[in-house]
């Protein structure tokens, strides 16, 4: 009896969420999944962004942190540019159209994209202007700090103008002082949700199509809180939502292992892409290594419908070497 019930609350949970996921086809009853390990290797320095995928237990696709410095928006309508968060890039507007002035950081109220995955929230957030029938780049220069290498050297800063060209992305960049100028045409790519670019190499292939994959660990920036409540920026390391369909919610009511389909309609999902993050562990000063926090047990939507839970285990190799999350998960 026991075993019908849990089969009969598969069947019917589905049908109870389709109102909050209008978009979304429905899911068919299927059985609950084993319990799959899975670790990645991010480094001792984080140096390793890796794209995993629930669905294959697998490794979609990894790239160095420093392979790409912004990435561009190719959903439909979408004009969103994003700095890579994991070298501690921050960006601020000049509100000049000229290209042959020399902007200066301190004097334009430099910001850091949110970790959130917010669009409204990031630096470069008000270079376009939309309206029903036409786009338009405001065309004024920003000026990028390129953040930092793995091993904590700046890298630099770079004044950039965006334009649009069509549906496709123009962007101007140079060195402050107007050197090593250079024009590229950056195309929208139907089969990605984001396309990557260097200023060193152009587009780069970073990320798998947004179907391949769910959780991307990495190290990115985001706020942190002083005693006195003031924000300051910090690198942490940790997990990020796919923004293309994948919603998560932490639980730490249910045991990990008694948790179970039906749970979830308790849960408030959301696409915040920090959801997860990096507070699943901590660093313990006494003994010196990160410790994994108990009962933190999350629940993850990924855009075919499924639902995983999901818990840490550890944060090291078998080596004993930082910077190798390992976790265990299972398909309610």
């Amino acid at each position: 009896m026991q075993r019908f019930l849990t089969c009969l609350t598969g069947m019917i949970f589905p049908l109870l969420l389709t109102s909050c996921f209008q978009e979304d086809s429905m899911v068919l009853p299927h059985e609950q999944g084993e319990m799959l390990e899975g670790r990645v290797a991010m480094g001792g320095l984080y140096g390793t962004q890796v794209f995993y995928d629930l669905r294959e237990n697998e490794i979609a696709a990894s790239a160095p942190v420093t392979a790409w410095d912004l990435s561009f928006a190719c959903g439909e309508g979408a004009w969103t540019i994003r700095l890579n968060s994991s070298k501690f890039m921050y960006a601020g507007n000049s509100r000049d159209t000229s290209f042959r002035q020399v902007p200066v950081a301190e004097e334009l109220g430099m910001k850091f994209d949110a970790s959130n995955g917010d669009p409204d929230s990031t630096a470069i957030s008000d270079w376009v202007v939309q309206t029903e029938d036409t786009v338009w780049s405001r065309r004024e220069v920003y000026l990028l700090d390129l953040g930092l290498d793995t091993m904590g050297n700046p890298l630099g800063n770079m004044k950039v103008q965006f334009e649009t060209l069509g549906q496709d992305y123009r962007i101007r960049y140079a060195r402050p002082d107007g050197s090593d100028e250079q024009v590229h045409v950056v195309v929208r790519n139907p089969l990605r949700e984001q396309v990557y670019f260097s200023f060193r190499n152009g587009v780069v292939d970073v990320a798998p199509p947004p179907s391949g994959w769910s959780l991307l660990f990495t190290k990115y920036t985001t706020m942190l809180v002083t005693d006195e409540g003031e924000n300051y920026p910090y690198i942490v390391n940790g997990v990020l939502l796919n923004p293309a369909g994948v919603t998560a919610a932490l639980d730490t009511i249910h045991d990990f292992m008694e948790l179970q389909l039906a749970d979830t309609l308790d849960l408030e999902l959301t696409t915040r892409s920090d959801l997860i993050g990096y507070d699943w562990k901590y660093y313990n000063f006494d003994a010196g290594v990160y410790t994994i926090v108990p009962d933190m047990n999350y629940v993850i939507r990924d855009r075919d419908g499924f639902y995983y839970k999901l818990r840490f285990i550890d944060f090291y190799s078998d080596t004993g070497e930082k910077g190798y999350p390992h976790f265990e998960y299972l398909r309610l």
